[in-house]
C-alpha cells in the first residue's frame, strides 16, 4: 500500500475500521515520524451530515491537549477525501486489554481510571462531551498510559447541532438511563460510562447484556449494578462505591463533574474501612411524575405522617416489581411504560438512522466459519471485505469468527462491507505444577513448551516443583516458535552442622557419615579422655549445601596425657619447682634443716636432694603432686 495524501502521508497499513472512518498507520514523510490517519469512507464523503460529523470530531480533538487524549496533528481535504492525521498510539485497546487478560487487579484498574478520567475532565473543561466512552475508544500504552481516542460523535456546547434532535449515538453497554429516555447528553453522561468501563476492568465484563438492544437499554434504565464485590471480595467497598455513585440512575446521586470522580479515584486505595454507597429513592424518581396533593399543597405535614410515609416507602420497595404491577400501582406502571415507550423509540432509531429500507440488524456470526457467514450475509447484499483479522481465542477453535464489525445488532445496509476477525486458535493455559515432581511436570508440559530447571535450596522433598516462571492462568501464544517454562525444583533442605565435640570418635564419625560426610582423624595430646574429640575443622552451624556431595570434615582427637617425670635432684628447689610446673605437676616444698656433722656437702644448701615421685615415672593425669624435699640455707 503504497498511496500518499497530500504529498506527505504514505499509507503502510489498515490498522483499524469504524461506522464511519477506517484508520491507517502511516508516516510523515517531512517530521520522519509514525502516525495514524482516519479517512471518511468513499460511501459517506458526499453526505453533508456525515462530512460535518467527521469535521465535528477533528474540531472537537484538536481543541485538546492532554497527555491522556490522542493528539491531533492535521487535518485536511483532498479529492473528495477527509482525513485527519493524529498520534499514533502503539499498544492495544482497553477492550483487547480485557479480553485478552480478563479482569485486572484493582490497583492497576485505578491507575487506568484515573488517566482516562483525568482526560475526560479536560475535555469536561474544554465544553467537550465524548458521548461514545466505552473500552474500544481507548488505548492503552506499552508503557501502561491510557488514551482517549474517537472524539467522532463528541458534542461540542459551542457547536449546531447536526441533526435535528440529540440523538443516542454511544454504544448501548455504555449507555446513561437519561440517553436511553431520549434526553441531551451531558457531562454526567460520559460520567456513566465511565462507571461503566471502571466495572468492566474489574469484573472483566459488562454489567449488562440482552438479547436486543431494548433489552439493554432497559436494564440501564430499571436495574441495579450486579454487586462487583460479590464476585471478588477483595475489592475495597471504597473503590465498588466509586462505580456506584458514577452509575447512580438518578442524578442528582451521581457525580456531577469528572473532577470529583477524579478526587474520590486518588484517595479511594486508602479509604480502608467504607460503608457502601447506598441511594434512597422511591421508585418514582424518575422525570415521569405522578402529581399528588402533597406537590399541590405546600404544607409541612406532623412528624408521626413523615415516619409513617417514610416506612411505607421502605415496605413498598421490597415488594416485586411484578407485584406492584398486578396490584395496578399506577407509580410502577406509568414510569414503565414511558421508559418501554422510549427505549422503543431508540430502537426505531437504530434500525431507520442509516437511512431509508435499504438497512437491517446486523446478525451474529460469532462461533461460524467464514464460508458460513458469505452464505448468511449474501441474503441481505453485504460482502466480506478481504482483510480478515485473525486473533487468538479462549473459546473458539481455529478458523471460528469470534468478532465482526460491525457488530451484531447494529445496523447494515445493502452493499456494505463486513470485516471479520476469526480465531487463529486457542490460548494455552498453563497450569499449576508446584507440589509434584519435576518429572510429572515436564510430561505435561513438554507437548507446549521447553522445559528448563533451576535448583533452589527448599524445605521440600527433593525434585519438588516449588515455583514456575509462568503464573497459573497465563495464557500462551501457541503461534510463538520459543515457548519455554522455567520450573524451580527443590534440591533438598541444607545440612547444618552440629558439635560433634565431646563425643567419642566413634559415635561422632557414624551420625557425620549418614550425613554423606568422609570424617578424617587427627589426634593430639589433650587433658580429655583418649578418643574423646575435641575439636572439627568445620564449626557448629555450618550449612551445607543439599547438591554438594564432596563433603569432608576432619576431627581432633584426643590421645590422652602422658608425661615422663624428670629428675630434679642437685637443683635448686626454686629451679626445680619452676620445670616441674612447666610440664604440669603440682610442686609441694618440704624444707630440711641442713645438718651439722659434716654428712653432707656445704654445697647442697638450698638444693633438692629428694622428690616424692621418682624420676623416670610416667603419669597419666595432669596435675600430679610432687613433693620436693631440699635442704634449707
Amino acid at each position: 500500500m503504497n498511496k500518499i495524501i497530500a504529498d506527505r502521508y504514505e499509507i503502510i497499513d489498515l490498522i483499524g475500521q469504524g461506522g464511519m472512518a477506517d484508520v491507517y498507520l502511516a508516516k510523515d514523510t517531512i517530521l520522519n515520524r509514525a502516525i495514524a490517519i482516519k479517512i471518511l469512507r468513499t460511501s459517506l464523503a458526499k453526505d453533508p451530515v456525515y462530512i460535518t460529523r467527521f469535521q465535528r470530531e477533528a474540531s472537537a480533538a484538536a481543541a485538546l491537549s492532554d497527555k491522556n487524549i490522542v493528539e491531533i496533528y492535521d487535518v485536511g481535504e483532498e479529492g473528495n477525501q477527509y482525513y485527519i492525521v493524529m498520534e499514533y498510539v502503539p499498544g492495544t485497546t482497553l477492550k483487547e486489554l480485557i479480553l485478552k487478560r480478563g479482569a485486572l487487579h484493582m490497583v492497576e484498574a485505578v491507575d487506568i481510571m484515573k488517566q482516562v478520567v483525568s482526560g475526560v475532565a479536560k475535555a469536561h473543561q474544554l465544553g467537550i462531551i465524548h458521548r461514545d466512552l466505552k473500552p474500544q475508544n481507548i488505548l492503552v500504552t506499552d508503557t501502561g498510559t491510557a488514551k482517549i481516542a474517537d472524539f467522532g460523535i463528541a458534542s461540542i456546547q459551542s457547536l449546531t447541532h447536526v441533526t435535528q434532535t440529540d440523538v443516542i449515538m454511544g454504544s448501548l453497554h455504555y449507555l446513561a438511563p437519561e440517553l436511553a429516555r431520549g434526553e441531551k447528553a451531558t457531562a454526567q453522561s460520559d460520567i456513566y460510562a465511565l462507571g461503566i468501563v471502571f466495572y468492566e476492568l474489574l469484573r472483566g465484563e459488562v454489567p449488562f447484556n440482552g438479547e436486543s438492544p431494548v433489552n439493554i437499554a432497559l436494564k440501564h434504565m430499571q436495574e441495579d449494578l450486579p454487586s462487583l464485590r460479590e464476585f471478588n471480595p477483595s475489592i475495597l467497598q471504597s473503590v465498588e462505591n466509586i462505580i456506584i455513585k458514577a452509575t447512580a440512575k438518578n442524578l442528582n446521586d451521581r457525580y456531577h463533574s469528572a473532577k470529583e470522580m477524579l478526587a474520590d479515584l486518588q484517595t479511594c486505595l486508602s479509604r480502608k474501612n467504607e460503608e457502601k454507597l447506598e441511594f434512597y429513592h422511591d421508585i418514582n424518581d424518575e422525570p415521569t411524575i405522578v402529581v399528588g396533593q402533597n406537590e399541590i399543597f405546600d404544607q409541612e405535614e406532623p412528624e408521626h405522617l413523615q415516619r409513617e410515609k417514610s416506612e411505607d416507602k421502605k415496605n413498598k420497595k421490597k415488594k416485586s416489581l411484578l407485584q406492584r404491577i398486578k396490584e395496578k400501582d399506577l407509580k410502577v406502571i406509568i414510569p414503565l411504560a414511558a421508559g418501554i415507550i422510549a427505549v422503543l423509540c431508540l430502537l426505531m432509531y437504530f434500525i431507520l438512522f442509516a437511512g431509508g429500507n435499504d438497512n437491517t440488524v446486523m446478525p451474529d456470526l460469532t462461533g461460524y466459519t467464514k464460508e458460513k457467514a458469505q452464505k448468511i450475509l449474501s441474503e441481505y447484499d453485504v460482502k466480506i471485505s478481504d482483510t480478515v483479522y485473525k486473533e487468538l481465542s479462549d473459546k473458539y477453535t481455529k478458523g471460528k469468527i469470534i468478532a465482526t464489525n460491525p457488530k451484531s445488532g447494529t445496523t447494515i445496509n445493502k452493499g456494505d462491507t463486513v470485516t471479520l476477525t476469526v480465531s487463529k486458535g486457542k490460548y494455552i493455559v498453563v497450569g499449576n505444577y508446584i507440589g509434584m515432581t519435576y518429572d510429572e511436570a515436564k510430561i505435561k508440559l513438554k507437548k507446549h513448551f521447553n522445559v528448563e530447571k533451576e535448583e533452589a535450596v527448599s524445605s521440600q522433598k527433593a525434585g519438588t516443583v516449588i515455583g514456575q516462571s509462568l503464573k497459573s492462568g497465563y495464557k500462551q501464544d501457541p503461534t510463538e516458535k520459543d515457548r519455554t517454562i522455567v520450573l524451580t525444583v527443590s534440591k533438598g533442605q541444607y545440612t547444618v552442622l552440629d558439635d560433634y565435640t565431646g563425643m567419642t570418635y566413634d559415635g561422632a564419625k557414624a551420625k557425620l557419615e549418614a550425613l554423606g560426610f568422609v570424617v578424617s582423624r587427627r589426634d593430639e595430646v589433650s587433658d580429655e579422655t583418649a578418643g574423646t574429640v575435641i575439636d572439627q575443622n568445620l564449626a557448629v552451624g555450618y550449612r551445607v549445601d543439599p547438591s554438594d556431595k564432596n563433603r569432608h570434615i576432619t576431627l581432633t582427637v584426643s590421645s590422652g596425657y602422658s608425661q615422663t617425670v624428670p629428675s630434679v635432684n642437685g637443683l635448686s628447689y626454686s629451679d626445680a619447682k619452676s620445670n616441674l610446673e612447666n610440664l604440669g605437676f603440682v610442686v609441694t616444698l618440704s624444707p630440711t634443716q641442713f645438718p651439722d656433722d659434716g654428712s653432707v656437702d656445704e654445697t647442697m644448701k638450698g638444693k633438692v636432694y629428694k622428690q616424692s615421685v621418682s624420676a623416670g615415672t610416667k603419669v597419666d593425669k595432669k596435675g600430679t603432686t610432687i613433693t620436693i624435699y631440699y635442704y634449707q640455707e
